[in-house]
């Protein structure tokens, strides 16, 4: 099996700013959206949409943020990942995992909608208590576990838009899921 970090060499990714290793393949310029015709949240002009390669090795996590846009994950190659959304209005939780194998009850493609909280990690890294107020973290070898994922965002992401969550504020909403909330943010 190809090593983490053969992927990242050969695919020329970088370190994400939110977790994990990266590279944009694609920003679709044949229409540029002016922020003057979207919704107040988008902050800038932007193309129409935009695709990345994503490696997550174990280990890691993408930290809880949300966009204005729609995020769609494509898995190719190795585990599944866990993204766990936060409803910040009612502070629901919604956990689902992104992987190759559907009699598992993996999704090889899911859409995270847009303005809502949302990280990932390594499924396998993280045992969660039925009602999510506990975690257990065991990370594995990052050579050799890992999930390489495809997303693409609509309209394009811009990072001008993109608003890392704070842990203080969350966990302060939302005590309940302080387990969850602290594996997915940087503290204060």
């Amino acid at each position: 099996m190809v090593r983490a970090s053969q992927i990242v060499e050969k695919l020329s990714l970088k370190t994400h700013p939110d977790g994990g290793f990266y590279i944009e393949t694609f920003r679709d310029h044949s229409v540029i959206l002016s922020k003057s015709y979207l919704p107040a949240q988008y902050k800038v002009d932007r193309a129409v949409s935009t695709a990345i390669y994503f490696l997550l090795p174990s280990g890691s996590v993408a930290w809880l943020h949300r966009i204005p846009c729609a995020e769609t994950f494509h898995h190719y190659l190795g585990e599944p990942i866990t993204v766990m959304e936060l409803n910040g209005s009612d502070g629901q939780i919604k956990l689902t995992i992104v992987g190759p194998n559907l009699l598992e009850d993996e999704q090889p493609q899911y859409t995270v909608p847009p303005y809502v909280w949302f990280g990932s990690f390594p499924t396998k890294d993280v045992t969660i208590s039925p009602d999510c107020s506990k975690i257990e973290v065991a990370p594995r070898d990052p050579e050799n576990h890992y999930s390489l994922l495809g997303v693409t965002c609509a309209p394009a992401f811009q990072y001008e838009d993109s608003e890392l969550a704070k842990r203080s504020e969350l966990v302060a909403r939302f005590p309940q899921y302080e387990s969850l909330i602290s594996l997915l943010t940087i503290p204060d």
